[in-house]
C-alpha cells in the first residue's frame, strides 16, 4: 500500500508516484516511434529530351584496366579473368599492341585486392617495366 506521512492533513491532495507508469508510456512512445512506418518523400526530376539525341557515350579504349586478386594466378584485364599468368600476360601484350598500332600511348590503370600478394604487383610492375611502358595508374579506395 502506498504510505501516506502522518503529518498530512485533510485538506492535502494525495499524489501517488507515477515515476513508474512514465517510464512505461516513455519506453512504449519509443518503441512504436521507431517501428512506425514512414512513406519516403521522393523528389520526381525529369530529365531533358532536346539533348538525348546530341549525347555521346564516352569512349575508352586507349584505357587498358588490370585487376589483381588475392588468389594465386588470378588475373583480370578488362572483363575477363585469368587463371594463368601467361595467358594473361599473351593478352595484355596483345592489347598493347594494339593500342600501339592504332597510334595510341595505352592508359594502365591497375586495381587489386587489398589483401592480393606484393608478389603479384612486382610481377606485373617488372613486366610493364620490360615492356618500356614507364606510366600506369594504382587504383586506390580510401579506408
Amino acid at each position: 500500500m502506498i504510505g501516506v506521512k502522518n503529518n498530512a492533513s485533510k485538506s492535502s491532495f494525495f499524489v501517488p508516484d507515477m515515476t513508474a507508469l512514465l517510464d512505461v508510456i516513455f519506453i512504449l512512445l519509443v518503441f512504436l516511434l521507431l517501428t512506425a512506418n514512414t512513406v519516403p518523400k521522393v523528389l520526381q526530376v525529369d530529365l531533358p529530351q532536346k539533348g538525348k539525341s546530341q549525347a555521346v557515350a564516352l569512349e575508352l579504349s586507349d584505357q587498358i584496366s588490370i585487376t589483381l586478386f588475392s588468389e594465386d594466378n588470378r588475373w583480370g584485364l578488362g572483363n575477363e579473368e585469368y587463371v594463368n599468368w601467361l595467358v594473361f600476360e599473351i593478352a595484355l601484350n596483345e592489347k598493347i599492341r594494339t593500342l600501339k598500332s592504332a597510334q595510341n600511348e595505352p592508359q594502365i590503370i591497375i586495381a587489386g585486392d587489398k589483401q592480393a600478394p606484393l608478389e603479384k604487383v612486382m610481377q606485373l610492375f617488372s613486366w610493364l617495366q620490360g615492356n618500356d611502358l614507364s606510366v600506369a595508374q594504382v587504383m586506390m579506395s580510401p579506408e
